[in-house]
């Protein structure tokens, strides 16, 4: 037994180690946290299932085109005091074709088989949106991380400078009120990198819920994405984005599609003289007994004018024979009335609301087009602004650089020259900021484009305008 104490106690320290290993993640690119969170998100996972498997049924939607077949079997005995029994056999088989409909079951096959197409379009552009939601989650925390950086650095170089002033005071360089007024000033920025430090748990501890990553896993991010953020204008593409945007849109073309659908559905319920015509054919065996040896045959041609919404008519033509002659021929007609004293006032009802399916159309796309064009100069503007943050950072730099000298040589309060770090600091903030919204419109109008994320630059690039 104390043999196997100690290799029993090294095994369940390794495997505890590694399962605590395994559990630590690193993300270098969104794309890393995009792809963990879709791989453990359960919900898409089974709604590109069912869209998938949808778009099967739509495509073996054509069972409707296909032939009806009915089967019959019946054993009938009568029994009577007076004569002998009598029995009875039967077997019926007959199959329904439909032949022509006006082209109702067409427009309707091709209806659902673009409707699976659009719902599979709608899923990608849900995951899409998913994904964005992961970046913008992803960037949030950078960014804090980012910003704490910043505010470290910023609480790091205010230390340096209270330790000088609390010294200066104690020989009598420096009067008292001067050190409070700067102690004041850094508990504050202290305070607010503490505060920052906080929201960033939160923030952590919010994005490992979204991606699925358990609470005690450690979470890495070693991204560089602010170092080389790409200065890209999209306004000079406005045209060539919208064009994309709006030949790719899904819920335009699902508009389109419904728009069309009824349109044509209309013509087709309004010509009254077009029949749905369709064929029976069937065989009946009859005997006493089996087996049955006495086939007919029995064919039927059926007229049916189903949009003739007022008087219904139905004509029919059947034939029936057996294996040597011709023993019957039957032919019928029949109509309803349907009196409807409000089949004009219909008429237009339809008439009107397939104009207000179409005037929906155009203000889906006329709001889709301002969205694209508030995207576009949004983001121009958001890297406009970044840039002139960017611009001033290396001016303060180098003003923080000549405070630095003058509050050595005794030209400038040290209060002062914080507050000048304090500006930077809050400027670099700012910048971030800046490249974050950015981003984020950026995704916006790649998720509309339907272009995989970092593409757009791409494509644009390559148009000469």
């Amino acid at each position: 037994m104390k043999r196997l104490r100690y290799p029993v106690i090294f095994w369940v320290f390794f495997f505890t180690a590694l399962s605590g290993y395994a559990q630590d993640v690193v993300f270098t690119t969104p794309n890393d946290a995009v792809n963990f969170a879709v791989q453990n998100s359960q919900v898409y996972m089974l709604q590109k299932q069912k869209t998938l498997e949808n778009m099967k049924a739509a495509k073996f939607g054509f069972q409707d085109f296909l032939p009806s077949f009915t089967f019959g079997l019946s054993e009938t005995d009568n029994t009577s005091l007076l004569s002998a029994d009598t029995r009875s056999k039967s077997f019926e088989a007959s199959i329904n074709q439909d032949i022509f409909d006006g082209g109702k079951k067409k427009l309707a096959y091709d209806m659902n088989r673009l409707s699976s197409l659009y719902a599979y379009q709608d899923y990608e552009s849900a995951l899409r949106a998913f994904s964005s939601d992961i970046m913008s989650q992803y960037y949030q925390l950078l960014m804090q991380m980012q910003m704490v950086s910043i505010k470290e650095e910023l609480v790091g170089a205010a230390k340096s400078q209270l330790d000088i002033i609390q010294k200066e005071v104690e020989i009598g360089i420096t009067l008292e009120t001067d050190y409070l007024e700067y102690l004041i000033s850094y508990m504050q920025i202290e305070y607010d990198r503490d505060q920052s430090k906080r929201d960033l748990q939160t923030l952590e501890r919010k994005f490992k819920i979204v991606i699925d990553l358990p609470e005690e896993a450690k979470l890495t991010i070693n991204d560089r994405t602010y170092d080389s953020f790409t200065y890209f204008y999209y306004e000079l593409y406005t045209e060539f984005l919208w064009a994309i945007i709006r030949n790719g849109s899904t819920e335009i073309k699902k508009q389109y599609l419904a728009l069309e659908f009824t349109r044509k559905q209309q013509i087709y319920t309004r010509r009254w003289y077009i029949p749905k015509v369709s064929a029976q054919g069937g065989i009946t065996f009859t005997g006493e007994a089996y087996p049955l040896t006495e086939p007919k045959y029995s064919f039927k041609l059926n007229f049916e004018f189903v949009n003739a919404e007022l008087f219904p008519l139905r004509l029919s033509n059947g034939y029936g024979f057996d294996r040597e002659r011709l023993s019957n021929v039957t032919n019928s007609a029949s109509v309803n009335l349907n009196p409807n004293p409000a089949y004009g006032v219909q008429r237009k009802l339809a008439d009107i609301s397939l104009l207000e399916t179409n005037i929906q159309r155009v203000q889906t796309e006329k709001n889709l087009r301002e969205t694209v064009f508030d995207l576009i100069i949004s983001h121009d503007n958001s890297l406009r602004s970044a840039d002139i943050a960017e611009r001033t950072i290396a001016i303060l730099e180098k003003r923080v650089e000549f405070s630095l000298h003058q509050v050595e040589q005794g030209e400038k309060k040290r209060i002062e020259y914080l507050e000048e770090l304090i500006t930077m600091a809050q400027t670099k903030i700012a910048r971030i900021e800046y490249h974050t919204q950015a981003a984020a419109q950026e995704r916006a109008l790649e998720i509309l484009a339907g272009f995989p994320f970092g593409d757009l630059q791409n494509v644009c690039k390559k148009q000469n305008i």
